[in-house]
Parts: C-alpha cells; sequence; structure tokens
C-alpha cells in the first residue's frame, strides 16, 4: 500500500514540479526578454512592477487563497504561477540586454529582420543558458513546494495520494508504523538528490570556465 501510493504521489509530484516549471519559465522569458530587448521606459517600469511583486510572501499568500478555495492540483498549479516566474526573468532579461548590442543582432537588423525574428530566432537560442541551468533546481524546489503544502493541509485533498500527506500520517502514526516516514522520505530524499546532481552536471556543462 505505501509503495503503491509512493508511485502515485511520484506522478502529481513530477505532474506539478514540471508544469510550474513550464508555466513559471515561458513567462519569465517572456517578460524579462521584453524588458531587455526593448528597454527604455518598458525595463525602467517593468523592472518597478517586478520589484514590487518580488517582496509579497508568496508562500504565505498561497496558503491563504488555498484556505479559501477547495485545492486541486490545476489551482495549485496556477497559483504557484503567479509569482514563479519572477526570478527567471531577472536572469532572461540580463542575457537580452548582454546581446542585444552584438554584432548578429545588428547584422539581423541590417538584413530586415523584424523585432519577433530578432526576439525568436536570434536572441532567444543565445540565452538559453540560465533556462537550462535553473531547470532541475526549479523543478526540486517545486516538488518540495508540493510537499510541504500537503504536509500543511493546504495542498491535494485526500484520498489523493502525495509525498506531503504520507508524512502527515506518519507524524500521527509514528510509534505504531515508523516505516510510514521512513519510505516517504527516503523518497522525497533521493528524487532531490537525483534532481540537485542532474543540476550540477547541467551547470557544469553549460559553465565556459571549464
Amino acid at each position: 500500500d505505501i509503495l503503491t501510493r509512493l508511485l502515485y504521489g511520484l506522478r502529481y509530484s513530477i505532474s506539478f514540479a514540471f508544469l510550474v516549471w513550464f508555466i513559471t519559465f515561458v513567462t519569465g522569458t517572456i517578460i524579462g526578454g521584453l524588458m531587455g530587448y526593448f528597454g527604455g521606459r518598458l525595463d525602467f517600469w517593468g523592472q518597478r512592477i517586478v520589484e514590487v511583486l518580488s517582496t509579497v510572501p508568496q508562500f504565505f499568500l498561497l496558503i491563504i487563497i488555498i484556505s479559501i478555495f477547495k485545492p486541486t492540483l490545476v489551482l495549485l498549479v496556477f497559483l504557484s504561477s503567479l509569482f514563479g516566474w519572477i526570478s527567471i526573468s531577472y536572469y532572461v532579461r540580463g542575457e537580452y540586454l548582454k546581446n542585444r548590442k552584438k554584432e548578429f543582432i545588428e547584422a539581423a537588423r541590417a538584413l530586415g529582420a523584424g523585432h519577433t525574428r530578432i526576439f525568436f530566432k536570434h536572441l532567444l537560442p543565445n540565452s538559453l543558458s540560465p533556462i537550462i541551468t535553473f531547470s532541475p533546481f526549479v523543478i526540486a524546489g517545486n516538488i518540495t513546494s508540493l510537499a510541504s503544502l500537503d504536509y500543511l493541509g493546504f495542498g491535494l485533498t485526500p484520498p489523493t495520494p502525495s509525498w506531503g500527506e504520507l508524512l502527515n500520517q506518519a507524524q500521527k502514526h509514528f510509534t505504531e508504523g515508523w516505516w510510514l516516514a521512513i519510505y516517504p522520505s527516503l523518497a522525497l530524499f533521493l528524487t532531490l538528490t537525483m534532481l540537485s546532481l542532474i543540476g550540477e552536471g547541467v551547470r557544469d556543462a553549460m559553465d565556459p570556465k571549464d
């Protein structure tokens, strides 16, 4: 029974983590890229808005909103994606600011390429380094966030299997079944360790100094 719930919980955790990662990275890439590419007032006011949003206590706000509505996987993904794009937008903006004045962009403009073509075909492929590097770490963080919400009782509603909910049960029944705590903790530890090792390998591969 525990193995079955762990496997089903893995499916929900991976689905949540990848959906949040995809939505936040697409949103952050577009917003950060627009600010970095056009600069000027768009970049100035965009950065002010991003700075204000980054001061919001996201996790506590997420708990408050979830306590009002019935939590589902779609709702959790949507709420987690509201502010998750902010961090990646900083890095993408920096890459676009760095690359927009380079020779190949000037050559594309001289050949008559429009903003859309330059943005997606020339700048985006040359600005993917932070996106690729941070992806495994962000996915690991999303898995941890879902497990934390489930453990606190603000995540997926029972009987939906989840690792956080199993840990919550383990806290209540540890003296009766120690394995309820060991195996979900071990599954969470191994998954996060694997993603962290992948992230380290990707970062080393993307580092031009090595």
